[in-house]
């Protein structure tokens, strides 16, 4: 196995490769404590009189982290050539040959672009003069890297990509909805509050606010019509800013029963020579942990299953 493999093995922790299985393990608990002493050092960093008696502290770990992050990303760059086509399933048609396409794939990929992101403010600031503490924000974005070694946060990304044109549907009719709103209380309360609803736009905060139950009270409708217009538009906020919720309730709970169901498979298949060796037993384990189980969940599966086998093989000595 070559070292670009190997190493694209530990860094995609590859399903595929159960021999370098612990390392990867032991490489995602290491990035995955940088990423959050990281982003405490940026917390940190916002409270008055920490910068100026811990600035060079924490300015040394922002410059390791950022020296570990980008190390992290020209090694999977580098290592994403020796993709195999198993990896690059949701490439769906595009026939990737040579390795210059893999990685030129992976880099359009979303973890790709949140990984350059999380470090480019950080160069930035170093080679351009100009006035750049605006792209401090995206070094928050280094949060979302932790997506990268959560299996549940993986499943929701998966959930809401199957559910994407019914979520492009819901919040097109919550936009719709929203601006019909601002239209109307505008019109109703543009009189009486000619500040608060100065136009459509200014009224647009009103709408949300309102449509969504959150009510600051900032903005408050005083007239009759706009009183009765803002308790129906509460009512049916309720309604319609529910939806995107259910869709993604949905899909993520179809993505766990999936998983399980597979998982039900593959003991079933450990199943069929009438024998639980620990082999079986160390590969169940290890799906589990990929499958993201919960262990009691897998126990009783495991369990109810073979009662079901034993059952079954009673039946048919009888």
């Amino acid at each position: 196995m070559s070292l670009q493999t190997t190493c694209y093995n530990i860094l995609a922790s590859y399903k595929d490769a159960q021999s370098h299985h612990k390392t990867s393990k032991y490489f995602d608990v290491i990035l995955v404590t940088v990423i959050v002493i990281n982003i405490a050092t940026m917390m940190l960093s916002t409270v008055p009189g920490t910068s100026s008696q811990w600035g060079t502290e924490l300015h040394i770990i922002e410059v390791i982290s950022v020296c570990l992050f980008t190390l992290e990303y020209i090694l999977r760059i580098w290592s994403s050539g020796a993709a195999p086509p198993s990896a690059l399933a949701s490439s769906k048609d595009v026939q990737l040959h040579t390795p210059w396409q893999k990685r030129w794939y992976y880099l359009k990929s979303p973890m790709a672009l949140i990984d350059l992101l999380a470090i480019l403010p950080f160069y930035l600031s170093m080679f351009v003069t100009l006035d750049l503490r605006i792209l401090r924000v995206f070094r928050v974005l280094r949060i979302l890297k932790l997506g990268r070694y959560s299996r549940s946060m993986q499943t929701l990304i998966t959930a809401i990509r199957n559910e994407s044109h019914a979520l492009i549907a819901a919040l097109s009719v919550l936009m719709l909805f929203t601006v019909i709103a601002a239209t109307c209380i505008y019109y109703i309360e543009h009189t009486a509050q000619p500040e608060a609803f100065s136009s459509i736009p200014a009224s647009l905060w009103w709408a949300v606010v309102t449509l969504t139950t959150v009510g600051y009270g900032d903005i408050v409708p005083i007239t009759p019509g706009g009183k009765l217009f803002g308790g129906l538009i509460t009512i049916l906020g309720i309604c319609f800013y529910a939806l995107p919720a259910g869709i993604l309730s949905s899909s993520f709970t179809a993505q766990m029963q999936l998983k399980r169901d597979r998982f039900k498979e593959t003991v079933r298949t450990a199943l069929e020579d009438g024998k639980f060796s620990d082999h079986d037993a160390n590969h169940l384990e290890r799906m589990r942990a990929l499958l993201d189980l919960d262990e009691e969940e897998a126990r009783l599966i495991i369990r109810l299953l073979q009662h079901h086998h034993k059952n079954d093989s009673r039946e048919k000595d009888s």
